[in-house]
């Protein structure tokens, strides 16, 4: 230890060993800011960086060795051997870079030790090899205990250093341990190492005149190190300018739509967070959170495709865009909704003016080269004025009011209120008791008679579907029916009376026909064809005896579709019926396209035909088309005699509705069922 002391304190120039140090401490951050690089890339990227790290570390290496050969003042003349000293350089770089390699590869940090201790081998190598080209007038003797000592504390700083790259400790301690335990490594292995160092003068040996003087290894270790460390200086900003862009990019990216450009849902998120701590430290502060969703969008998709949707969604974000002012944004967080922000504001009527703005601008005509297109827009309201200070609680709020809006065709904007919210809760509930209906065994079947006009006889039966809560009692079917469609539920509860019905109708004695209704969503269901079959093959039923009624809306939804489906029921022998006909879209053409076997005229044309010549045309109109295309007429809600006259002297073909009974529970079905086989036996005897 005094000898080390002593070689340092005594035998150098303090300048250039501070000079040295500098070096050392410049190159060894530059190095280490390398390595850790190269432990975080792959591929290509890391291949071609490895020589440029291995470079770096090996001139830092070179640099301070020799920086701090020069501080060292023998008394005497001395130089340096050149080839030696590239040598010397070139064993730095390569060791270095063998060592990186060792890092940049490691799968364990006991593997990158070992490659810490590789590069403190490097430095011990390079230092003995530069020592082997420093000449004077005498012989260098090593003190073997200084030398070993030299080479152990290369080696152990460096594992030590590249031990702690690999543990990633993160902020500034994770760039300067590593960088300090290096400095260590090559400052502590080379003042050791010429402490190692014992010259025995000797005037027969002479210094050989082209040897490298001080002044001319100094401008060389000078112009090398600063090319050097420029190159990773401007490497390492490069590096951290590419980062910040492509950080930039991908967090652009990320918080922003790519087809419209407008900030998403992740934004709208962070937004939010901001906005939840701006109100909690700023009790005046005020907000309003308005949701915006396009109504007719879907029709745009389906009647012009995708490519005019995108374009549409475009105009209208640039739309909304133009829109803005000071302190109010706007992202897209769906595919035809978008939420607004608005601060700032000191009364409701600002953010009912904000929220009129962004209609009329969505609702301009929209004119693209193809064709001209308008959407419209429903817009709920809330903000903290009425409705509570958390951002995410407004959020909902407006979206709940937003679907007030959608429901009522003349406000288009609409302000939240505790009554909405009311029905938003119950809404839910209803949605979560619907889905426990099923398995907790709360449906049931009720049937409603079809009969023959000619003689008035029953033909079959309709199955309805009824739900019996067990705290609300009976829900109407016009109550959960478009929850069930609306959640999908529907799905399952139609593949539950489907199987029921047909179970129940196989077990009649006399053949009467079973009708079910279809969904448009269980239409649209790949194994749809498959699960009807299955329940055919499981219950007995005569594939003749089931009736599917399709309404016109699942024919709209998708045409091709639906008529492959038709067609496969009816290679079954199954019947299919068109329920509710005048309702939607009804057309000869759509009659001729899809083989019905029946068509039923909805209940709200039979009402009182009799006294109004406008719905008595109507279903003259459909009955005189039934009979043009041969496909019998069934008239629904028929609840008085002068309705059933009036399709009677019109030729209808057959008939149900209250005027024939209330739908009926299964024991009072199977009763009619079992009476006509009785009288079918009686009349066959």
């Amino acid at each position: 230890m005094y000898r080390l002391l002593d070689c340092i304190t005594q035998e150098h120039i303090y300048g250039l060993v501070a000079v040295a140090a500098f070096i050392c401490v410049i190159g060894s951050v530059l190095s280490t800011h390398m390595s850790t690089r190269l432990t975080q890339w792959t591929g290509m990227r890391r291949l071609v960086q490895l020589p440029l790290a291995g470079l770096i570390t090996g001139a830092t290496i070179w640099s301070t060795h020799f920086i701090a050969m020069l501080s060292y003042d023998p008394g005497y003349a001395h130089g340096y051997e050149p080839v030696l000293t590239g040598v010397s350089l070139l064993v730095g770089v390569i060791g270095s870079l063998a060592a990186n390699t060792g890092l940049a590869y490691a799968r364990s940090r006991i593997a990158a030790c070992a490659a810490g201790a590789v590069f403190g081998l490097t430095v011990t190598a390079m230092h003995y090899t530069g020592m082997n080209a420093y000449l004077l007038p005498g012989t260098i003797v090593w003190s073997l205990p200084h030398l070993v000592a030299s080479v152990l504390l290369g080696a152990g700083f460096g594992a030590l250093s590249y031990g702690l790259i690999v543990q990633r400790l993160g902020g500034v301690a994770g760039r300067l341990w590593p960088a300090g335990a290096m400095v260590l490594a090559i400052c502590l292995m080379h003042f050791t190492g010429m402490s190692a160092i014992e010259i025995r003068l000797d005037s027969s040996i002479e210094v050989p005149t082209e040897t490298i003087s001080d002044t001319a290894m100094a401008m060389l270790i000078f112009g090398v190190t600063g090319i050097i460390l420029l190159i990773a200086i401007a490497s390492a900003s490069i590096e951290v300018n590419l980062e910040g862009e492509s950080r930039s990019q991908l967090t652009h990216a990320a918080l922003h739509d790519p087809l419209t450009g407008m900030p998403n849902r992740m934004w709208l998120t962070r937004k939010l967070d901001a906005l939840q701590t701006q109100l909690t430290e700023n009790e005046t502060a005020k907000a309003a959170v308005l949701t915006i969703d396009l109504n007719l969008f879907k029709e745009v998709n389906d009647l012009h495709g995708h490519a005019i949707g995108d374009a549409v969604l475009r105009r209208v974000s640039q739309s909304l865009n133009e829109q803005k002012s000071e302190g109010e944004y706007i992202a897209r967080v769906g595919g035809d909704e978008f939420v607004a922000i608005k601060l700032g504001f000191r009364r409701i009527e600002e953010v009912q003016s904000f929220a009129e703005r962004l209609h009329a601008a969505i609702v301009e005509p929209i004119d693209l080269e193809e064709v001209s297109l308008r959407v419209g827009a429903s817009i709920g309201i809330a903000s903290t004025l009425e409705d509570g200070r958390d951002p995410n609680q407004l959020l909902h709020k407006s979206d709940v009011a937003m679907y007030r809006a959608k429901s009522e065709a003349d406000t288009p904007i609409c302000q939240f209120d505790e009554e909405m919210d009311r029905r938003s809760r119950d809404k839910t509930q209803l949605v979560h008791d619907l889905r426990l209906a099923l398995q907790n065994n709360e449906f049931e079947l009720v049937y409603q008679l079809q009969n023959t006009l000619e003689t008035l006889a029953p033909v079959g039966f309709e199955v309805l579907l009824r739900w019996n809560h067990p705290t609300r009692g009976r829900v109407s079917p016009d109550e959960f029916i478009p929850v069930a469609e609306e959640t999908g539920l529907v799905r399952d509860i139609g593949a539950w009376v489907l199987r029921e019905a047909c179970r129940e109708a196989a077990q009649w004695d006399h053949p009467y026909s079973i009708a079910v209704n279809v969904a448009p969503q269980q239409l649209v269901q790949p194994s749809f064809v498959e699960d009807v079959m299955d329940n055919l093959f499981e219950t007995g039923l005569d594939p003749q005896r089931l009736e599917l009624e399709i309404t016109e809306a699942s024919i709209i939804d998708d045409q091709a579709h639906t008529l492959k489906v038709m067609h496969k029921l009816k290679e079954l022998s199954i019947r299919i019926a068109m329920d509710d006909f005048g309702t939607g879209y009804s057309s000869l053409s759509m009659l001729q396209t899809f083989p019905f076997d029946k068509i039923k005229i909805d209940r709200s044309f039979v009402q009182d035909v009799h006294k109004d010549a406008q719905r008595a045309a109507i279903v003259r109109s459909t009955l005189l088309l039934g009979a043009a295309l041969d496909i019998p007429v069934l008239a629904e809600g028929v609840e008085v005699e002068d309705e059933l006259s009036f399709l009677r002297a019109e030729s209808c073909t057959s008939v149900q509705g209250f005027y024939f009974g209330q739908p009926m529970t299964r024991d009072d079905m199977r009763r009619i069922a079992c009476n006509a086989a009785v009288d079918g036996e009686k009349n066959a005897a």
